[in-house]
């Protein structure tokens, strides 16, 4: 499905929706992932023993809630969606569209772990217990425009969130990195153990590799890309 084809005034909800090249649709939108995930949680006949009491399902080592019962807060967005996501492999195209806080509409038509790193992100900061206090750093990031927008985005938020200070910067990249590594890691540990195909695994890859090349040289890279502008 062609992007320019799309009649943005059909999608006002904050999220992102996915429109399949076989027609299938479907519903990633904050209101219905937090409405799905509730009921699905609720009923524990959807969970399968097998996952409930598997060790790597239980809570992180960083995790601040570890030693509780259950299992990893952010699985809950997504064994919901299981089913639907792992029709499609990695690499298959799927026609995405993104509504921001502000109820802008994004839209690409790009691969699948491309545009689930959306529920990736969402899965990792907000429903995570670790992650959550990581959240402020990926606001204005559009999920559905690429990895490197992302971590341009991020980086010029924690400068904007602590004034410029690059050691504070610094300190704050380290820690994100090293935390979202290891509960990222974790997760794509879980999904490949229950995923038939790896569409939700590579979208959780693709966060992590964020938060490697956010460990980069970044402020050299951005004054570089506006380099170019001076001259002008």
């Amino acid at each position: 499905m062609n992007p320019r084809n799309i009649d943005s005034q059909l999608f006002t909800k904050h999220g992102l929706y996915l429109l399949f090249d076989d027609g299938r649709s479907l519903d990633l939108t904050e209101n219905a992932i937090e409405r799905l995930t509730q009921e699905f949680w609720q009923d524990t006949e959807k969970i399968p023993t097998t996952i409930r009491e598997a060790a790597d399902f239980r809570l992180c080592s960083i995790c601040p809630e570890k030693g509780s019962e259950g299992f990893c807060y952010a699985l809950r967005p997504v064994i919901p969606f299981l089913e639907d996501i792992d029709r499609y492999l990695s690499y298959d195209k799927v026609t995405a569209v993104y509504v921001d806080e502000d109820a802008v509409v994004h839209t690409a038509y790009t691969t699948m772990q491309d545009a689930l790193q959306y529920l990736s992100i969402l899965s990792m900061t907000h429903y995570c217990r670790t992650g959550r206090k990581y959240r402020k750093y990926y606001v204005g990031v559009v999920p559905v425009s690429g990895t490197m927008q992302m971590v341009e985005r991020m980086y010029l938020n924690m400068y904007w969130l602590h004034r410029g200070d690059p050691e504070q910067i610094q300190t704050i990249i380290g820690r994100l990195r090293d935390e979202i590594t290891e509960t990222s890691a974790a997760q794509v540990k879980r999904l490949t153990l229950i995923c038939k195909n790896d569409a939700f695994v590579n979208a959780f890859y693709n966060t992590q590799v964020a938060t490697e090349i956010l460990s980069t040289d970044m402020e050299e890279m951005l004054k570089e890309k506006f380099s170019r502008f001076e001259s002008e």
